[in-house]
């Protein structure tokens, strides 16, 4: 088996990326990986740092918040930091809202009479909103960096019920409507590593590895559920997996589901061995 990295991603992956140490967020169908970039703009800021700790030690807490002299002079986040702070308040979430395209949403500043760009906490530092000296162009936008996609954010999300006949256990999981079967395969690996010795089948059909959940004749009918009020997840489909006994094992793989401290010496025995 060859294990592919994450194509799509759920909203719901999205949302527990949601710390300025972890940033996505999802725009227009991508999602972005915007941890370092929020560390670079967090150096910006050349202003000497106060630190919020009651109690002032040689290491700050996890809730310690460093204000600088932005702060004083009435500035509800540092005048460098202004355009992070934007993204880090909407961490884990989707901003396409933002944007008409490729470009930011613009609008009519109701005091100064200008087109600006919208952003919730204000302008960023390199283009004001007054005419200055200090408006410069923006230089390699993070939104056309490719470096920061590390995947897709689906369109929707179904459920879907997934049996091991061997071992009577079932497990539901949230996939993406554009995955394909095997990409749904890696989603169920923590839950059965040695899927190669497996049929999929639904209705008694085998699959199409290649193909999606609607390719392969199993609908979604949750909107035909809503439509005579009855609740979505009165039927979630089934894919059942009969073993094949074929006496093959799985490669060794490098990625590692369970918790134990040895798995991160990636050895090709079992985990504890």
């Amino acid at each position: 088996m060859i294990y592919t990295k994450q194509e799509w991603y759920t909203p719901a992956e999205v949302a527990v990326h949601n710390r300025a140490g972890d940033c996505w967020v999802s725009l227009n169908g991508k999602v972005y990986n915007l941890t370092p970039w929020l560390q670079e703009q967090f150096r910006i800021c050349k202003c000497t740092k106060h630190c919020s700790c009651p109690i002032k030690n040689w290491y700050c807490g996890e809730d310690c918040v460093e204000y600088c002299p932005c702060f004083k002079r009435g500035f509800l986040y540092c005048d460098r930091k202004r355009l992070s702070m934007t993204i880090l308040a909407y961490a884990g979430k989707d901003i396409s809202h933002w944007f008409k395209g490729e470009e930011c949403v613009r609008y009519i500043h109701p005091i100064v009479g200008s087109s600006t760009v919208y952003l919730p906490h204000g302008p960023g530092p390199e283009q004001p909103v007054v005419p200055s000296t200090r408006w410069r162009p923006q230089q390699n936008p993070w939104w056309t960096d490719g470096r920061y996609v590390v995947g897709k954010v689906t369109a929707k999300t179904r459920p879907i019920r997934i049996t091991n006949t061997l071992t009577s256990s079932t497990v539901t999981l949230e996939v993406c409507s554009e995955e394909t079967l095997y990409q749904i395969m890696m989603r169920y690996l923590p839950h059965n590593s040695h899927m190669l010795s497996y049929t999929w089948r639904y209705l008694g059909k085998p699959l199409h590895y290649d193909q999606t959940l609607e390719e392969n004749g199993i609908p979604d009918e949750r909107d035909r559920f809503s439509d005579v009020l009855l609740p979505e997840n009165i039927h979630i489909p089934a894919i059942l997996l009969y073993y094949n006994d074929d006496l093959t094992e799985d490669p060794a793989r490098d990625d590692c589901f369970c918790h134990d401290f040895t798995c991160l010496m990636h050895r090709d025995t079992k985990c504890g061995e």
